[in-house]
């Protein structure tokens, strides 16, 4: 090593030491990062793993082997993950293997995508990993949570979410935030890995003192992670909650199969309910509001425009099925009607029900996923859920492409599928606002953050009422990982979060993100509980995913910057597997 080197704090590349070591062969580094990143979610939980899980993947940015086996590799790691990940797509639906199947193919394309911006950095712009890991990861994470509607599910903060001083930085960053951290940190130990701390002399192999570059990277590291903790340490000792409303969630255990309405009677499941509803009722003292999980109506709920001309109306309904006429709508909306104000008179408790909503308009028919509050002597209030679940409520492009019928259980039916909420409406509970989240919309971050953003009078939510129907995913850890997910949206927004949920996890979740009461999963019960308010005002609901803009905007000009600028940094491989 010349004096200059020595001088720069930065040893030669071409240096024996560690850094020439072998590494093993691309698919095994990918396969081993896949299965620990795996093992830092539900149902194993190791959160500590995904401190370290992604080093043998960030390994890829940096190995001499051929570009062909670099993104293979990386391609193996991320199927691999995937596989293990949405394995519980596959409970959903005996023809569900196929779905599966493509949406692990389609998420594993992120970790080649990361792989050729990290060596794209390194080569054209010598940008050290520790820079553009974190930067690229948080991009295509926020990118995900977009395409195809969007799939913010497994972010790396979510394997943190039981760590509440971690969590806290959600507040300002969203939950990308951490996920920037947590990729820094595995940057780190790759720059470790591939400067090495030792050089050969005439006696041997002796250490050398930590060379500049790598002090400085490790105080930055170290304080990054500290000033986490204090900052979260702080929102969570400072935090003061005030008692709210006493809210009983309602958790049904009807194991969800396709076409199992035909098979469950409507009668049973509405029996089952009103022994829900009455033991909640019970309880003392009696709680101020019952929440009814997604759906859990089983009779639905029609509204009918009251200027509607007979004439449309007739067209409509027999568009639906031409052996209906508006009558049996008409009848079947009265008996509903009068059902729920006799139960809430009788109970004189409100209630937000999950149910399916028809309406008829001037407009057409429509058919939303809606949550409804209804109250005694008063009118009823609604909202329609805005983000719809591909393949489950709704097939996107299935008009240009009706093959993709086949990624789903309704092959040979005439469907109407679910239409879409145009915006967020709240519930005015005495003098609290109540906002809802219905099915995967809490862990939908921009989603939740337009009932924050969107409101007029500067009154934001006082709670966020998420209603969720997990009786599709049976046994697996699909469960875990949605209450997980969930919690950082309590966090973005400083709001708690009460969750009724067929099958489980019912669950009250503080604006710190702790999980607070919560029932086990496939089990029937209600969870009774005072639901803490928070007053404080959040940044993240105010500035959004600046992080995420930031880190993509910054991707695309480090692309722009890389491809009209000539090859000025090293080898992109600094490590000879």
């Amino acid at each position: 090593m010349s004096t200059q080197a020595l001088a720069a704090g930065e040893p030669s590349l071409n240096e024996a030491g560690p850094a020439a070591v072998a590494l093993p062969h691309p698919v095994v580094l990918g396969f081993v990062s896949g299965l620990l990143l795996w093992f830092s979610f539900p149902p194993v939980e190791w959160s500590w793993s995904a401190w370290f899980a992604l080093v043998p993947l960030f390994l890829l940015a940096t190995s001499r082997r051929s570009t062909g086996a670099v993104y293979i590799g990386s391609w193996v790691g991320g199927f691999v993950f995937w596989l293990l990940a949405v394995h519980w797509i596959l409970w959903t639906d005996e023809t569900a293997w196929l779905g599966w199947l493509v949406m692990a193919l389609f998420l594993s394309t992120w970790w080649p995508g990361f792989i050729f911006l990290a060596r794209f950095a390194r080569r054209r712009l010598n940008l050290p990993l520790i820079v553009s890991a974190p930067v690229f990861w948080v991009a295509l994470e926020y990118v995900r949570a977009y395409a195809l509607t969007g799939f913010p599910w497994y972010y790396l903060a979510h394997s943190q979410y039981r760590q509440v001083y971690l969590t806290q930085i959600a507040d300002f960053s969203g939950a990308l935030g951490l996920s920037f951290l947590i990729a820094m940190v595995n940057a780190f130990w790759v720059d470790l890995l591939t400067m090495p701390l030792s050089r050969a002399n005439a006696r041997g192999w002796c250490w050398v003192r930590l060379p500049n570059s790598q002090r400085i990277r490790l105080i930055g590291v170290s304080l990054a992670v500290l000033a986490t903790v204090v900052y979260g340490a702080y929102r969570v000792s400072t935090a003061h909650f005030r008692a709210g409303p006493r809210i009983a969630l309602l958790q049904s255990s009807e194991v969800e199969e396709y076409n199992s309405s035909s098979k469950r009677k409507p009668e049973t499941t509405q029996a089952m309910l009103e022994s829900l509803i009455v033991r909640a009722a019970r309880s003392d003292p009696r709680p101020d509001l019952i929440v009814w999980p997604e759906t859990a109506n089983p009779w639905g709920f029609v509204t009918i425009d009251p200027k509607l001309d007979v004439k449309v109306l007739d067209r409509l309904v027999k568009e639906i099925d031409p052996e209906y006429i508006p009558a049996d709508w008409t009848l079947r909306r009265d008996r509903i009607n009068a059902y729920f104000s006799d139960l809430i008179e009788k109970v004189k408790i409100p209630m937000v029900v999950g149910s399916s909503m028809s309406d008829f308009r001037d407009s057409g028919y429509t058919k939303f996923n809606a949550a409804i509050l209804f109250r005694p002597k008063l009118p009823f209030q609604f909202y329609h859920k805005m983000h719809l679940v591909p393949f489950g409520e709704y097939v996107p492009l299935v008009e240009t492409f009706p093959w993709l019928i086949r990624l789903t259980p309704y092959r040979g039916q005439r469907l109407h599928f679910l239409d879409r909420g145009s915006a967020p409406s709240w519930f005015e509970f005495g003098k609290l606002r109540l906002a809802s989240a219905i099915c995967f919309e809490d862990t939908v971050p921009q989603v939740v953050r337009r009932s924050f953003s969107e409101v007029a009078d500067g009154h934001e939510p006082d709670i966020l009422v998420n209603l969720s129907n997990d009786g599709w995913f049976h046994q697996t850890s699909e469960h875990e990982m949605h209450l997980a997910v969930s919690t950082f949206r309590c966090v973005e927004n400083r709001v708690p979060m009460v969750r009724a949920v067929n099958t489980g996890i019912s669950a009250v979740i503080d604006g710190n993100g702790r999980v607070i009461g919560s029932l086990p999963k496939l089990t029937k019960g209600v969870l009774v509980q005072e639901t803490p308010l928070d007053d404080r005002v959040s940044l993240y609901s105010r500035w959004g995913d600046w992080l995420g803009q930031s880190c993509l905007a910054s991707t695309l000009g480090l692309l722009v910057l890389g491809t009209f600028s000539p090859r000025r940094g090293h080898d992109p491989g600094t490590l000879a597997g």
